[in-house]
């Protein structure tokens, strides 16, 4: 929020924006009627140079014609510089609502992000962990594989050597 400061009664003031808007707003309505009234004396006046037949009198109307002309002008411009501060102002009041938007939408932003990474995190442990365990099964899985082949190679041996064993048995019957 903007502020001015403005001279009165030998003190200085601040004035806020929405202070300065509407006093602009009463200044603007002023103006409109000085203007107004400028432009019917203006008119009258014009009318009175057509009526006038004597070149002194025209040549006097003409003088206040113009300093009424060229007080309008000046009117006009304070009326023109008036909307032109209001545009202003509605401008000002855009862009600064428009940055408390993008304000939001960053911390909005910010807080999602540091949700997404939370999630990130979490759920690269849960993978780590997975990792560890199917490094762990696979492990096992080939110990499992390594002592069924044992198992199956002991049974393939085993046969074998009973008969030995038999036979052998029996040779040493045979021999006491």
């Amino acid at each position: 929020m903007s502020t001015m400061v403005y001279p009165r009664e030998d003190r200085l003031e601040k004035l806020s924006q929405e202070e300065i808007i509407s006093s602009t707003k009463l200044v603007i309505q002023g103006l409109e009627a000085l203007k107004s009234e400028h432009n019917s004396i203006l008119h009258s006046l014009l009318e009175t140079i057509r009526c006038l037949k004597k070149d002194e009198e025209a040549n006097l109307v003409h003088e206040k014609s113009s300093l009424l002309r060229k007080s309008v002008e000046m009117i006009e411009l304070g009326l023109g510089e008036a909307q032109v501060m209001m545009a202003l102002s509605a401008h000002l009041n855009a862009v600064e609502s428009e940055k408390q938007k993008l304000r939001a939408q960053v911390r909005r932003l910010c807080q999602e992000n540091q949700w997404l990474r939370d999630e990130l995190a979490g759920t690269q442990q849960k993978l780590q962990k997975s990792e560890q365990s199917v490094a762990q099964l696979e492990e096992e899985k080939k110990h499992l594989e390594f002592m069924n082949q044992l198992k199956k190679y002991d049974e393939d041996v085993s046969p074998t050597v009973s008969c030995y064993d038999f036979d052998l048995s029996i040779n040493v019957q045979d021999h006491f």
